[in-house]
């Protein structure tokens, strides 16, 4: 995930399924239709194309919530839909031509920053070698960056986002399963009801997915919104 900030006006999100061609049509149609419930499928979200989306939500950090539960529950697979990852880029910034109809209809900063930092995580990593004049630096810090046009990047935050990244993308089937539920409020004694499973197995899934370090960072990020 790759989030831009400048001047908050909108928060779009611009993704696709990771691997989704390995779906048969009729999962990948109910893939598709589930994404469209979970986002409300208004004049904010489009399918742009294949398995890429569009979202646009208003510059609130309750929208980095909403981000993070939508991709949760798309991970722990619901509703008889396969398990899917999204690989997303996110873009904060204004939105100058509107539309009540459709986001093909929309566009500005904060489409064109989604766009960017999106295009950007589709791109082949360019590798460098690690020197041993400077073993202190990382080989890859130029693949990420959340800033474009406005020329405000952020390293902190860039650093923030790789290590949530990292977190996020180590988390099994059943940690997804019990991060979904934890975030729609229930109780551990009700998630462990839903999955079968005691409330201190549903603690150990969450413990060993870092969930408390990943959800600091997101409050950090959050905090960053209402700046």
């Amino acid at each position: 995930m790759i989030v831009v900030k400048t001047d908050p006006k909108a928060l779009v999100v611009v993704a696709d399924i990771v691997a989704s061609r390995q779906l048969e049509a009729a999962p990948r149609r109910r893939l598709q239709t589930r994404i469209r419930e979970l986002t409300g499928g208004g004049a904010g979200f489009r399918f742009a194309g294949g398995d890429e989306f569009e979202w646009r939500l208003p510059a609130a950090p309750e929208s980095l919530d909403a981000f993070l539960l939508l991709r949760a529950r798309l991970a722990a697979g619901e509703k008889d839909t396969p398990e899917a990852r999204l690989r997303c880029g996110l873009g904060v910034g204004t939105v100058t031509v509107h539309s009540k109809k459709s986001p093909y209809e929309e566009d500005g900063p904060a489409y064109h920053r989604a766009r960017a930092a999106y295009a950007s995580l589709r791109e082949d990593p360019h590798k460098k070698r690690r020197s041993r004049e400077s073993p202190f630096e990382p080989t890859g810090a130029s693949d990420r960056a959340t800033a474009w046009d406005d020329g405000e990047a952020s390293p902190l935050r860039d650093a923030l986002i790789a290590h949530m990244d990292h977190l996020l993308d180590h988390w099994t089937s059943a940690q997804w399963q019990a991060i979904a539920l934890t975030l729609e409020g229930a109780r551990y004694e009700d998630v462990g009801r839903r999955l079968d499973i005691t409330p201190q197995n549903v603690y150990k899934r969450l413990k060993s997915a870092s969930f408390d370090l990943y959800l600091e960072g997101h409050a950090a990020l959050k905090q960053g919104l209402r700046s």
